[in-house]
């Protein structure tokens, strides 16, 4: 299959008044395996390869946004491993859990402001973890709302 995907945090910058809310959008690659009765209950797990198309960054001071940019295909991010595993109930409802593996920022990654060559991810480590919760709402072309009646 094929995904986009919008992945981000929000974090505060240590001794100082501002935020940062952070997110790219992502194409992602999935393989994965499934184990139980697919039109019902089912368990996955599995692994995806995800290259970030576009960054955006808000920085916020004292709760006010102050600056914000996009930028498509930055050298910010690298492209992103994860793992995932999730259960797939019947009625449609879905929990999958999945970690990246590879940190968001790219340590390496160089700007220049003012004349002088900055690292500003050189020691920001940040994995990202999430746990999402989503219910099918169509099944072919009809709305799915539960078992369908013998007609």
């Amino acid at each position: 299959g094929l995904n986009i995907r919008n992945v981000g945090f929000i974090y505060d910058i240590p001794d100082s008044e501002s935020r940062k809310k952070v997110r790219t959008y992502n194409v992602g690659i999935p393989l994965g395996i499934k184990l139980g009765n697919l039109d019902g209950l089912f368990v996955y797990a599995g692994y995806e390869l995800e290259l970030p198309i576009n960054y955006k960054e808000k920085t916020f001071v004292n709760e006010r946004k102050e600056d914000r940019f996009n930028v498509w295909f930055s050298d910010r991010t690298p492209v992103q491993h994860a793992l995932m595993a999730g259960v797939q109930f019947p009625y449609s409802a879905n929990v999958k859990f999945k970690y990246y593996l590879t940190e968001f920022f790219d340590r390496d990654y160089t700007e220049t402001r003012n004349g002088v060559q900055l690292k500003p991810y050189e020691r920001f480590d940040g994995n990202i973890f999430y746990v999402s919760l989503n219910f099918s709402l169509f099944r072919n072309t009809e709305f799915y709302y539960g078992r369908k009646s013998a007609e």
